[in-house]
């Protein structure tokens, strides 16, 4: 359940991030029950800053070699 933190709008949900290599992006997804029906799916464009920071956390975490 999202629950607002002291800074305002941000909110705290759960996600699933993967990587597939079919298609070499990252995905992030998320069914979390405060989030509208259909829930998030979105994947990073390779080579963006966004792209390259979940990389890098999920090969600190040996989820990507």
């Amino acid at each position: 359940m999202a629950i607002p933190s002291k800074r305002g709008q941000q909110v705290t949900i759960s996600v699933n991030v993967w990587y597939d290599p079919g298609t070499g992006r990252v995905h992030v997804t998320s069914n979390d029950p405060d989030l509208p029906p259909g829930g998030l799916h979105t994947n990073f464009r390779p080579g963006t800053q966004a792209d390259k920071n979940v990389r890098a956390m999920l090969k600190k975490f040996g989820k990507l070699s």
